[in-house]
């Protein structure tokens, strides 16, 4: 998610299936075959900031999401099967799914179960499982999906989850939450998972949504889009988009595909996302090896932008300034490295994200010349004092302030004067290495620091605990 640049409030910009029945998802039983769904094992746990969404009872390894859109009732019918590891022994488990959305039935390993949905919890009585048993968890729901109000003060995001327009076209962003007004999910961080998605809606619309695009057809005047997203992610980071677009292809570093999706009839953001091979090829230069295996933009109609895993979602609104924009998505592809491959298990620890990519994007614009990095240290030391007083800490800023200004820099202040410390070249050393050795990764802040305090071999945790919790800038 991306900030405005200019401190003012009043100009702030969002810095920061079934394809699974054709994939062969594991069958009934404790014991389904573990081997496709490793790499999504998490451990799940109550969010500090945001207990309400997302529940240690649920690792979920794999959606798989059937979806059919019918924009003229605003209806979305919807089939979940979640593969899911049960973390302890128990006989029920919760998943975060929107009121609006009335569920239909419930099945575990194909045995239909009793469940009950308070709200917005989906309590689902299991029977007894087993710890570290694996199930195939079946949700059938349907409904009028309506987003939920954000966390913040923000004027860019003031709701979150699946927003529809008036004429019927979709688009979602989700941080730190929102996932669930769609779909049944454990949405919290900490727990990433594989995705298979199917979308059906009317012909004019197709159903856009992260990863590889498997199939696309056509018939009795429906669209139908198949999608694969081959690399664990939270559930924040996923994104879905249906209206009437246009597809373009591109290609970056070592043939990496890129696809960006444009309202048809609008391409003014188009030359502006054909600058995504240069840049790709200088984050790989800072960050090393982009991390997954594509790369892309959805525009959608909003003010704001979201790093949504390989496919950027970006506000159309933003092209109000064309450099805004380009700095904007340069920061939603840094974000590919700090925040989508590494990401952080609660929300306490959003500076894990937002301060890297802000000071990636303020090297980017220092290396374009657009200003020199003694301007941006100045401008850093000046904000963050009251930065501290509004927001609150960048580790320990207020709940209801989510993605306000301190995350960005007064994070991005304390990786300047951590490069002042360690030296240009040992900083850049840990800059590019901390994302390349947590892949697929869900961390905290006590894994940062020991991992920077042993590949520096000094004990940087006071001057980084400082930094990220002090109610006054440090000296």
């Amino acid at each position: 998610m991306f900030r405005s640049l200019l401190p003012s409030r009043s100009r702030v910009a969002t810095v920061s299936a079934l394809t699974v029945l054709a994939l062969g998802v594991p069958g009934t039983g404790a014991a389904s075959p573990a081997a496709p769904y490793d790499r999504a094992v998490s451990t799940p746990r109550e969010d500090p900031y945001y207990p309400a969404k997302g529940d240690p009872s649920v690792d979920a390894l794999h959606y798989g999401l059937d979806l059919r859109w019918a924009p003229r009732s605003r209806t979305l019918t919807g089939v979940a099967r979640i593969t899911f590891r049960s973390p302890v022994a128990q006989s029920q488990v919760r998943l975060d799914l929107g009121d609006p959305l009335r569920v239909r039935r419930v099945t575990l390993d194909g045995r239909q179960v009793l469940f009950s949905h308070p709200g917005k919890d989906l309590v689902v009585a299991t029977g007894e499982l087993a710890a570290d048993s694996r199930h195939v968890l079946t949700v059938s729901y349907r409904g009028r999906p309506r987003p939920v109000a954000a966390p913040t003060r923000r004027s860019d995001i003031p709701h979150l989850g699946w927003t529809t327009t008036r004429r019927g076209a979709v688009w979602t962003m989700q941080e730190p939450f929102g996932a669930f007004t769609w779909y049944p999910v454990n949405d919290q961080p900490a727990d990433k998972a594989f995705y298979d998605v199917r979308i059906s809606a009317p012909t004019g619309m197709v159903g856009i949504f992260n990863g590889r695009l498997t199939s696309r057809r056509t018939s009795a005047g429906r669209t139908v889009t198949r999608w694969h997203l081959a690399s664990p992610a939270a559930s924040y980071l996923t994104t879905i988009a249906i209206g009437d677009y246009v597809r373009y292809t591109d290609r970056g570093p070592h043939r990496l595909p890129i696809t960006y999706w444009l309202p048809r009839g609008d391409r003014r953001a188009l030359p502006e996302l054909r600058r995504t091979p240069s840049m790709i090829r200088w984050l790989e230069s800072k960050l090393g090896p982009y991390p997954f295996d594509r790369i892309g933009t959805v525009v959608v109609p909003s003010d704001s932008a979201m790093e949504t895993q390989t496919l950027v979602t970006m506000g159309a609104r933003l092209m109000a300034d064309r450099r805004t924009f380009r700095s904007d998505l340069l920061h939603e592809y840094a974000h590919q490295w700090y925040g989508d491959t590494v990401t952080p298990e609660s929300w306490p620890d959003l500076w894990l994200n937002e301060s890297f990519a802000m000071y990636t994007q303020i090297r980017w614009e220092v290396s374009r010349g657009w200003a020199t990095m003694a301007q941006w240290r100045a401008l850093l030391t000046q904000q963050d004092q009251s930065l501290r007083d509004s927001d609150g800490p960048p580790g320990a800023y207020h709940r209801g302030d989510f993605g306000e200004l301190c995350v960005y820099y007064c994070g991005a202040l304390m990786l300047d004067r951590l490069r002042g410390l360690l030296g240009d070249r040992l900083f850049d050393a840990v800059w590019r290495g901390w994302p390349q050795r947590h892949r697929d990764a869900s961390v905290d802040r006590d894994d940062y620091i020991a991992w920077l305090n042993a590949r520096t071999g000094r004990d940087l945790g006071p001057f980084v605990t400082r930094w990220i919790t002090a109610a006054t800038t440090p000296s």
